[in-house]
């Protein structure tokens, strides 16, 4: 939407008005076999003809102004003329309202007017175009039943009829022209070209103040910046033990213990761990004391330290596993000392307190202090 599409609204508006003015707004036509009797009322003039059916020549042909047809001596039609009279005053404002539209659609975009100056203007030529072009339509029939036109006794004269006698040699219609059409679409066109400019408000270029702009010198009171802080020494994590396994030298399971409770499916799965612990420790730990090994099992590792024949092996999640060799290797000790000859011919029997020992294993752990000299 812009000024220009509003003045090409506007301009067809104008070209259909002015296209009216030639055009017949509404046609009485009364036929029989020999003659038709024809009445078109225009915006400023009626014209009368008589028209031959065989030869279709017109005899009479005049056209009539309105005041002068309200002062015809026979057959004056005042009221016909009064409704037309008052149509072409308000089309006449009509064509004042679009003209003046154009003009200040023109300043608005030349001189930067607000856009609801030519709005208003095109509003009020639309107004004006649909008012004469629908007061026609309510103010004909009681003019044209008056006595101006002709009674056929064919029943009260419409904006649009038409009738017959019942034999049908004499037929009566009566029926909008063109230029009923194109006022009414002149009304609409104006309509849109005030939906166009309506809105419209100008556009000034602001222009920028000067700023100051004062600039200070502020003495700098900022201290300058402290040593870095030393990062504190964060402890490695505490091994988390999942699993422990005592095993004999002989190659059986001494001792086996959990940190969680086991269903009978962990129970299948750490039978088959044993099984494979089992069978490493006969194969690695042979003729070999006091060795330890690790094996990485996805993100579990296995630890196991051997003394004398004993092993004693833990599953691991997490944790430094250099400490977890300090409580392994501490913790064989104490089971040597304890049971060092039951656990040499080990078959099976109960061990007395072994939770106990191996329990330890779940606490903190601290390293003995050494010895004093």
């Amino acid at each position: 939407m812009s000024v220009w599409s509003g003045i090409a609204a506007a301009g067809v508006a104008i070209a259909l008005a002015f296209v009216a003015v030639g055009q017949p707004l509404w046609e009485w036509r009364l036929e029989n076999p020999q003659q038709a009797d024809v009445w078109d009322y225009g915006p400023f003039s009626a014209h009368h003809y008589v028209q031959n059916q065989t030869t279709k020549q017109r005899a009479p042909d005049r056209s009539y102004g309105y005041p002068e047809l309200a002062t015809l001596t026979s057959g004056a039609q005042r009221n016909m003329s009064r409704v037309f009279e008052d149509f072409g005053q308000f089309f006449i404002i009509g064509l004042i309202g679009a003209f003046a539209g154009q003009v200040l659609a023109v300043l608005t975009f030349w001189k930067k007017l607000r856009g609801i100056f030519a709005g208003v203007a095109f509003l009020g030529g639309c107004a004006s175009f649909l008012y004469a072009a629908f007061a026609i339509v309510f103010a004909i029939p009681d003019a044209a039943n008056s006595g101006d036109l002709p009674n056929t006794g064919f029943g009260r004269v419409q904006f649009f009829s038409s009738g017959s006698n019942p034999t049908g040699t004499l037929a009566l219609s009566t029926t909008p022209g063109v230029g009923w059409v194109l006022v009414l679409g002149a009304g609409l066109a104006l309509a849109w070209a005030s939906s166009d400019l309506w809105h419209l408000a100008p556009s000034r270029k602001i222009t920028p103040k000067q700023m100051q702009v004062t600039v200070k010198r502020v003495p700098s009171t900022v201290a300058p910046p402290g040593p870095p802080a030393v990062l504190a020494q964060t402890a490695p994590p505490e091994p988390m033990i999942e699993e422990v396994f005592v095993i004999g030298a002989n190659g059986l399971l001494v001792k086996h213990m959990s940190r969680s409770l086991m269903s009978d499916k962990d129970r299948d799965v750490v039978g088959s761990m044993i099984s494979a612990i089992s069978s490493f420790v006969r194969e690695a730990f042979t003729e070999r004391d006091g060795e330890v090994h690790e094996v990485t099992l996805g993100d579990h590792r296995f630890v196991m330290c051997n003394e004398s024949g004993l092993v004693v092996a833990v599953l691991v999640r997490s944790g430094d596993t250099e400490d977890i060799v300090h409580r392994l290797r501490h913790l064989l000790a104490i089971l040597r000392d304890r049971y060092g000859d039951r656990l040499a011919t080990w078959q099976g029997e109960a061990l007395e307190g072994i939770e106990d020992e191996l329990g330890v294993l779940w606490e903190p752990y601290h390293l003995p202090p050494p010895p004093a000299a």
